[in-house]
């Protein structure tokens, strides 16, 4: 055969420290790279000639790393953690650290960032889950071999705020009644009477309301119902005699359909009511309206007349259930049976219909002191 006149060339394989370290081999010594380091890219570089390997993008930002963690732990989250985890690294970790390279970031560069909200009041829930989540995208990192070590192992984030531990007094309880009528009167009673978290009182229905006792198996999470939150919430909660009067007074006055929602909107199509929309414009206002909780703005409205706002909201009538019901109850577990915040006994969890004397005792006499009774005009309801 004719000599064609090419000649063939065996390709080498020069293994350098740069290209170790371009595949985060050997970063964690310095010096000539041992045999079982060189190996290591050896077959890494023969691996990508015959197509089976893609090296990691070693300078992928934390967008990318976030959103890759987020795709693998969302399928085993619930609906509420789905929407809080979610939304918490989406403002807070990709918002702010979201196009640097996760590998140029180090121990210092994430405490510095953690450190800006601790100095400017951030909750003590808000750093936990910034710690939480912003460990385990590293950790992910580390895992597919983005970087050889994870920062995030020594961080630290202690909250400067200091825990709300505000509640309302009977008294209180009573005069910001006193603001409301029809509706929003008895919406605001089951709050404080009953503890309901207002995401599980706005996604009742009708047919949750059993005799003198209240079915709690749903939640609003995104403008949409879904699963309450934990095993614990769902449950079946006392109703003392007066909320059922005033509860079976409301359903008589608005009739409707078994499955359909206990407060409906009263604008737009037929729905749920919004959470935010009714804290600002139904119980913020009455409790400024009974001068409960009010704290100066400094601000001026267009009337020059003085902006005032007020600490009552929807977690200060739930602690003020725990409180007031708890000082009444005094077995603790009477409290936790009530509000359901707590991991319960066996019993408590796989019994839960049924509601122990004590339970009932406690809410009675509750009910007695508030003294709320129903409102004036009962024919009327809004």
């Amino acid at each position: 055969m004719a000599d064609s006149g090419e000649v063939r060339r065996k390709r080498e394989k020069i293994i350098t420290r740069e290209l170790a370290e371009n595949h985060r081999i050997g970063n964690d010594y310095t010096g000539p790279l041992t045999k079982a380091d060189a190996q290591r890219v050896l077959d890494l570089l023969i691996a990508a000639d015959a197509g089976r390997y893609i090296a990691p993008n070693t300078r992928a930002a934390v967008a990318v790393v976030a959103k890759e963690y987020l795709a693998l732990a969302e399928p085993n989250w619930g609906p509420h953690m789905v929407r809080s985890a979610g939304n918490l690294i989406e403002k807070h970790i990709i918002g702010k650290l979201g196009a640097r390279p996760i590998v140029d970031l180090s121990e210092a560069d994430i405490q510095a960032w953690l450190n800006d909200y601790v100095n400017s009041g951030a909750s003590r829930s808000l750093l936990k889950g910034l710690l939480l989540h912003t460990r385990a995208i590293f950790k992910h990192a580390r895992k597919t071999k983005l970087m050889t070590e994870n920062p995030t192992e020594d961080l630290r984030a202690k909250s400067k705020k200091r825990p709300s531990e505000r509640y309302l007094a009977v008294d209180e309880c009573q005069r910001l009644l006193s603001m409301l009528t029809g509706r929003d009167h008895l919406i605001v009673r089951m709050l404080v009477q009953l503890g309901l978290r207002p995401e599980e009182l706005f996604a009742m229905r009708r047919d949750d309301v059993q005799g003198d006792q209240l079915r709690i198996d749903e939640a609003l999470v995104e403008g949409k119902s879904a699963a309450v939150k934990t095993e614990a919430s769902a449950a079946y909660i006392y109703i003392p005699p007066e909320v059922g009067i005033e509860l079976e007074h409301w359903l008589q006055c608005r009739p409707g359909e078994p499955r359909d929602w206990l407060f409906q909107a009263t604008h737009g199509r037929p729905g749920f009511l919004n959470l935010n929309n009714y804290r600002e414009r139904i119980l913020q206002p009455a409790a400024i309206r009974a001068g409960i909780g009010v704290i100066a703005t400094g601000k001026k409205d267009a009337n020059g007349r003085p902006i005032v706002k007020t600490d009552v909201d929807f977690r200060c009538l739930r602690r003020t259930c725990a409180t007031l019901f708890g000082d009444r109850a005094k077995d603790p577990k009477s409290t936790q049976t009530q509000l359901r915040h707590a991991d319960p006994t066996i019993t408590l969890r796989l019994y839960q219909k049924s509601i122990p004397a004590s339970v009932r005792a406690a809410g009675d006499q509750l009910e007695r002191d508030l003294a709320f009774g129903l409102p004036s005009s009962p024919g009327r309801v809004n």
